[in-house]
């Protein structure tokens, strides 16, 4: 048991502050735990990137620190006290409870109050060369992904990260305990004290700027960049439906950002290169949702409004779903061909490759199926076997009254003698089916089955 508590124990459920506050908290511990991945934070519900091989350990941890480009981004700064630090800081609040220091100026505007954000941090208390806490040790090492204004961050970070420009800001938060962990900290591990946080900035999603935008008046709306940030906005929403797999809503979000672009005022080739690149994400985008949604000619329409933006024979996605849109319209030799452009262009691309491998089986198999069909279509009488063994003079006398019966030109009816053999009435069958109004009809069951000749008027 001792050697359990040596490392910190994670809780079986999370704890919530107000509650740890008043001392109210009933706390069960899960010795049988794998590392957690949750931070001081609090727990991300909008993790969308892959699951990757935890560590175990807090060594392994450290290392992943050291070994990370992120680390030497993230590394606590140089200074003498956080005194002298802070008085290189600006004021994010008039209480000086949020201090701030920008290494590196974000591109955009200011981020809105309820942005969903991507960041790295590594949080320090004074003299401290190894962080409390950090994303890097925790969410399998993947950015932080959480939306602002939902009280997943701690209240000095949400202020902290309305007062940057962003996406790719670097910047020190200095927060002092009242808009951090509260004055009493969270003991063992926080302390009532100051903390240094080092946070990268990786995207900003504007959530309502498509909403602002039709509030907007049409010059600003044709503004470059408004329609940057709004369709940037639409096409993160639409990636979170097509997550939760709602393709028609993620289709109608592509299909405003479209529509936003085209009215884009460029003023030079950048930016109309800029526009054109997320007219083709949009449009890709658009051919997958209709693929999954079974609509062929939909998927081929996108991909063909894709001809008239980029050289479609260079681009492997494009050249797939054009492949996986004739597959479905049962048009193989097309979906070969574009399945084979797409594979000289990603020759190592496992999904290209499996989907014309198995193209090539059942195309195979098909060919196969389709000589044995028309073989049977065109198999002739003489390939046929009579399979019944009468003498001759049983044949010869079924074979006149046949004759007499098909010259009959009224209804004839002619009753067959019982006990039968099964020989003897296919062979009554078959020599029937040679004269044209004959037929053979039986009713009845075992030995009250009666056969008959039957000679039909002609309609």
């Amino acid at each position: 048991m001792e050697e359990v508590f040596k490392d910190p124990v994670p809780f079986s459920k999370g704890v919530r502050l107000q509650d740890l506050i008043n001392g109210e908290s009933e706390f069960h511990i899960d010795l049988d735990f794998k590392k957690t991945q949750m931070g001081l934070m609090g727990a991300c519900d909008d993790d969308l990137f892959p699951d990757m091989e935890e560590n175990d350990n807090d060594t392994d941890d450290m290392k992943l620190l050291e070994d990370s480009m992120e680390a030497v981004v993230l590394s606590c700064p140089e200074y003498r006290s956080f005194d002298d630090l802070a008085s290189k800081m600006i004021d994010c609040v008039p209480s000086g409870d949020v201090k701030m220091l920008i290494i590196e100026e974000g591109s955009g505007c200011l981020i809105p109050p309820d942005a969903v954000v991507t960041v790295h941090y590594a949080a320090y208390f004074e003299k401290a060369r190894i962080p409390f806490d950090s994303t890097l040790t925790m969410n399998n090492g993947l950015p932080l992904k959480m939306q602002l204004g939902k009280g997943r961050f701690i209240p000095g970070l949400e202020i902290g990260l309305t007062c940057v420009h962003g996406p790719k800001a670097h910047f020190q938060l200095m927060l002092s305990p009242r808009v951090a962990w509260g004055e009493r900290g969270a003991l063992p591990r926080i302390r009532p004290d100051r903390a240094l946080f080092v946070i990268q900035l990786y995207d900003v999603t504007d959530v309502s700027a498509p909403a602002r935008f039709n509030d907007l008046p049409m010059e600003e709306q044709r503004r470059f960049q408004v329609t940057m940030e709004t369709v940037k906005s639409i096409h993160s929403q639409a990636k979170e439906l097509y997550s939760k797999k709602k393709y028609l809503k993620a289709i109608r979000n592509y299909q405003q950002s479209v529509s936003i672009l085209n009215i884009s005022n460029t003023r030079d080739e950048e930016e109309e290169n800029n526009v054109k690149d997320l007219k083709i994400k949009a449009y890709i985008n658009l051919a997958v949702c209709y693929y999954k949604l079974n609509k062929p000619k939909y998927v081929l329409n996108m991909c063909e409004s894709l001809d008239y933006l980029t050289d479609t024979d260079k681009h492997s996605k494009i050249l797939f779903y054009y492949a996986r849109a004739h597959e479905m319209l049962n048009k193989y030799d097309q979906a070969v061909t574009y399945y084979r452009k797409a594979l000289k262009i990603e020759p190592h691309n496992k999904e290209i490759g499996d989907a014309l491998t198995n193209l090539d089986k059942y195309n195979k198999k098909s060919a196969v199926t389709e000589k044995e069909i028309w073989r049977n279509v065109f198999k002739t009488d003489v390939d046929k076997k009579v399979r019944y063994s009468v003498d001759r003079d049983f044949q010869n006398g079924v074979l006149d009254m046949c004759q007499e019966l098909a010259g009959k030109v009224e209804y004839s009816r002619f009753d067959l003698p019982s006990g039968l053999t099964k020989d003897e009435l296919e062979c009554i069958k078959d020599l029937c089916s040679k004269f044209e109004g004959l037929v053979v009809m039986e009713t009845g069951e075992g030995k009250k089955k009666n056969v008959s000749i039957v000679k039909r008027l002609s309609s």
